[in-house]
């Protein structure tokens, strides 16, 4: 091997030299426990964050040294409907209460069989679910065809009334715009077109059953059977709007640091 190349390789001690200016590893900052959150919250001075602390504590897994014992205590607490705190609203619209429940299911067995069988499944106001059904869709349609027809044939009978083919397409139109505005309203759970929909899917039924009361004593009551208007009343209440969702809990300002 020549000398230029014994000079030009590494030393030993400079290949096995570790570099000594390293920045130390930064422990990790623990969490603060459910317990420290909860009383946060329950202080005077609650603001938004608070909830927002406690609702992330609640998500997140218990803690090695963490007895789960007293977590599932806490989170029972939370869950018992006369506790102030379970009412609390974040302020991306998740309640406390159902966050504590979430994390009770996440605990597993045993602590999960303790969740109260009335929080099994979600209430909702006035007993509507979100959403459609296979049976609100085909009433609807059903209803409004069958609604359309009866205006069709009232406005065929009344022919010879001025404008009535005019107010007969109209209410029709009214009819459909009304029943696709409730549809596409639950559909994309857009509340206004619930409104504007249900609107007049109730006229429509108060509408028929004015008709139906007075004629029925003049048709023996056939007229109550003919007369669309338990068609439209179940329609109407089926396609009900959504209850309006909670308002948050709006932050307060802390009270004066003694």
């Amino acid at each position: 091997m020549s000398q230029a190349a014994l000079r030009s390789a590494p030393s030993p001690s400079t290949v096995d030299e570790a570099p000594t200016d390293l920045p130390a590893p930064i422990a990790a900052e623990p969490f603060p426990p459910l317990a420290s959150l909860l009383e946060e919250v329950r202080s005077p001075g609650l603001v938004r964050a608070d909830i927002d602390a406690l609702i992330a504590g609640l998500g997140r897994p218990p803690s090695p040294d963490e007895p789960l014992r007293e977590r599932a205590d806490l989170l029972l607490g939370l869950l018992d409907p006369n506790n102030a705190v379970g009412d609390h609203t974040g302020s991306g619209g998740v309640k406390v209460r159902h966050a504590a429940k979430e994390a009770l299911l996440a605990l597993g067995y045993p602590y999960a069989l303790e969740l109260p069988p009335e929080l099994l499944e979600p209430k909702h106001a006035g007993g509507r679910k979100p959403g459609l059904t296979g049976g609100d869709i085909t009433l609807a349609v059903v209803s409004l065809l069958y609604q359309s027809g009866a205006i069709t044939l009232v406005g065929a009978l009344l022919d010879s009334v001025p404008m009535a083919t005019e107010a007969t397409f109209g209410i029709n139109a009214l009819f459909w715009l009304s029943t696709v505005f409730s549809l596409v309203g639950h559909a994309t759970r857009t509340r206004s077109l619930q409104v504007i929909g249900s609107m007049v899917l109730w006229a429509a039924a108060v509408g028929w059953i004015l008709l139906a009361l007075p004629s029925a004593l003049f048709t023996n009551g056939i007229s109550l059977l003919l007369v669309p208007w338990h068609l439209a009343l179940w329609t109407a209440y089926s396609l009900r709007p959504e209850p309006e969702p909670e308002e948050p809990l709006a932050p307060s300002t802390p009270g004066p640091t003694p």
